[in-house]
């Protein structure tokens, strides 16, 4: 049988992007509590800002009518012109944050919805960051009384549907590297084909995240929520909370 490899996330594709956009973002309000958040807990002005993954931009009204400097970039350009129709006072690009190369552009530069899931990305940030600027991103809590019994499960089923497909369904989670990986095996036996439709994500622990922040030249990083409190590591509360790592002076 042949294997065909499909991944479930495939921004840039054009009709992934297009479909996404109806289901795969936070909801309005909790994009606009997020970016209030963000200006909240730095309590600074006129702030030129980088916004990575910036998706459909719909909060960044929020930060140009406070006076800030908005640059909105993402991989999408499918989330990038609906952006533009929305914020005419933002700059956007299609880009990947992988490929950023500025250096000592921008007072801060957040990701908000979008994991930290290696060195690079935080790596790129300090090197487009002035000094003394920060960079803000969202981690979901595992700890979340809602979502952790879903996302730790582990779990194989199988169904064999009426057209002569079967689809075998694997959900597995590695606490110790925080890695949670899903997969959909259809197989068709008529065509002898095996679509396989997979998702990943890595999720940091948190002393991971401080020692890749620190070790790429941020001199202090913390956790807070959104009302700027420090956020422990055993709390049910809130869904998501602030990684703040602040790149020194000199």
């Amino acid at each position: 049988m042949k294997k065909i490899y499909v991944p479930m996330i495939r921004y840039g594709d054009k009709d992934f992007d297009q479909g996404f956009v109806g289901w795969g973002f936070q909801s309005t309000e909790e994009q606009l509590r997020d970016a209030q958040a963000i200006l909240d807990i730095l309590a600074l002005d006129g702030l030129k800002i980088l916004d990575l993954a910036c998706g459909l931009g719909g909060y960044h009204k929020v930060w140009t009518d406070a006076g800030h400097t908005v640059v909105g970039s993402d991989l999408s350009e499918t989330f990038i012109a609906m952006a533009q129709n929305t914020n005419a006072n933002v700059t956007y690009r299609v880009e990947n944050f992988y490929d950023l190369s500025e250096e000592s552009e921008y007072d801060l530069v957040t990701m908000i919805d979008t994991p930290v899931e290696d060195e690079d990305v935080p790596r790129n940030v300090y090197r487009a960051l002035k000094p003394g600027g920060s960079f803000v991103f969202q981690l979901s809590n595992p700890n979340y009384k809602h979502l952790r019994g879903h996302k730790l499960e582990n779990s194989r089923s199988w169904r064999e549907n009426e057209d002569r497909t079967f689809l075998l369904i694997r959900h597995e989670y590695n606490e110790d590297v925080g890695r949670w990986e899903y997969e959909e095996w259809h197989l068709n036996l008529d065509t002898r084909d095996i679509v396989i439709e997979h998702n990943f994500s890595t999720h940091l622990p948190l002393s991971r995240l401080v020692d890749i922040l620190l070790a790429v030249g941020f001199c202090s990083a913390c956790f807070v929520d959104a009302d700027g409190r420090p956020h422990g590591t055993s709390r049910e509360e809130p869904k998501n909370f602030f990684c703040i790592a602040h790149k020194g002076t000199k």
